[in-house]
């Protein structure tokens, strides 16, 4: 289990459904106990092609808010990245600079805070994540929703969460991991360092 994760609480800020119980399922799994504990920042928007626009407009509202409240409280952002030649390391510096330039904030390395971007989407991951092990290597440009439309993804947020724990003691565990997943495994261990200190 991280280092005493039930004693938070988590404010949500997502593109989508799939988004919001993917977090839920993967950080129940790891010591979160309580459905209740998890709230969403806003209402999700409608319509495909709202959700990059719609986290973006809200991080800095959602940043500044998480700091006004209690020590207790973890902000977790997922943001798909569309784009084959962005890499998740470039949308957490755009993150920063919207930051900036409204809250004149920026995200620092004792932050309380999760950033998760799944890359071409969440759909990418939940097919790496079904496949049977040893897991191939996977191609992130590809779109993988439709094939993967009926997945729970609670389910995949719990099998994430298991293969992370194996991780820790096996790094062979995620060879062939997609590259973002493997991004937000890190900032997931950076985030307990976090939390430790």
């Amino acid at each position: 289990m991280a280092q005493n994760l039930d004693k938070y609480r988590v404010l949500v800020l997502c593109e989508d459904t799939s988004h919001y119980h993917f977090v839920r399922g993967f950080l129940l799994a790891q010591g979160i106990r309580d459905n209740r504990q998890f709230t969403l920042y806003k209402e999700l928007p409608e319509g495909s092609g709202s959700g990059s626009r719609f986290v973006q407009m809200h991080f800095p509202n959602a940043y500044e808010e998480y700091n006004r409240k209690s020590e207790n409280v973890l902000l977790v952002v997922v943001l798909d990245i569309d784009k084959e030649d962005i890499m998740p390391e470039d949308i957490k510096e755009q993150l920063n600079k919207i930051l900036k330039k409204d809250k004149s904030l920026t995200i620092a390395a004792s932050d309380k805070l999760l950033l998760v971007f799944p890359k071409r989407n969440i759909e990418t991951w939940f097919e790496w994540l079904s496949q049977e092990p040893p897991r191939p290597q996977i191609n992130e440009a590809k779109d993988y929703k439709s094939k993967n439309r009926n997945a729970k993804p609670t389910k995949m947020g719990r099998m994430a969460s298991d293969l992370y724990k194996q991780s820790r003691a096996d790094t062979t565990i995620c060879e062939n991991v997609p590259a973002s997943l493997l991004f937000a495994c890190n900032a997931f261990t950076s985030l307990c360092g976090a939390l430790k200190s």
